[in-house]
């Protein structure tokens, strides 16, 4: 298992080749995380988003070394302490350079996992989950299925990715069952709002005017 869950790290660092972007990192543009005893608080000074991991059993670890997206300064890795093979990663980005929606970027993460040597992903299936965009799919090894989640969410400016994985001799189904309540049990909301989504961010920006309007400057 310990093999299969070394391909599975490379290949998510495949998948974040695609966040890389060139020039070193200001200070203000590198992922910060704060912990606490029940969550990890994830954010990057620049961006207007904070997203909350609730503790459980992860575990930060550095990923860098593996090279390419990993060693993005707004990329992070988490490895469930109790469940080797259950790793979370992803990244804080501008929202320009996501493409528009999860069928396309995954077109472009298709493509990058074709190049490797590793099992192509089979049972493909596009979902929205919460205020994420999703894309669920399967690669099978010897013995096992390792399921992916990758969810986007693109809020204020921000694009964050996020990508989900277990490695197990459970079915698809259970599987994806565990990624979707791990994903449901994140949350996203822009710094000092208070606002868990872009309806209610966007509702707050209409408001400003009205209120200054009644109560005068």
């Amino acid at each position: 298992m310990r093999t299969t869950n070394l391909m599975v790290a490379v290949a998510a660092a495949v998948l974040a080749a695609g966040c890389a972007t060139s020039g070193g990192p200001r200070s203000n543009e590198s992922i910060e995380i704060t912990e606490t005893k029940s969550a990890y608080r994830l954010s990057v000074p620049v961006s207007q988003l904070a997203l909350t991991l609730p503790r459980g059993n992860w575990s930060r670890k550095d990923k860098s070394a593996l090279g390419g997206g990993t060693a993005n300064p707004r990329y992070f890795y988490f490895e469930d302490a109790k469940e080797e093979s259950l790793i979370l990663s992803g990244w804080f980005e501008p929202d320009r350079l996501f493409s528009g929606s999860a069928a396309k970027q995954w077109e472009r993460d298709a493509a990058g996992l074709k190049r490797t040597k590793l099992p192509q992903p089979v049972n493909v299936a596009f979902e929205k989950i919460g205020g994420w965009d999703t894309v669920l799919y399967d690669q099978v090894f010897s013995g096992a299925v390792s399921s992916h989640l990758r969810a986007h969410w693109v809020q204020a400016g921000t694009w964050i990715d996020i990508h989900i994985s277990t490695t197990s001799d459970s079915s698809s189904a259970e599987n994806r069952k565990k990624l979707r309540a791990l994903l449901r049990g994140i949350s996203v909301v822009e710094k000092g709002s208070g606002c868990p989504s872009a309806r209610c961010s966007a509702q707050r920006a209409a408001d400003a005017p009205r209120a200054l309007a009644l109560n005068g400057p």
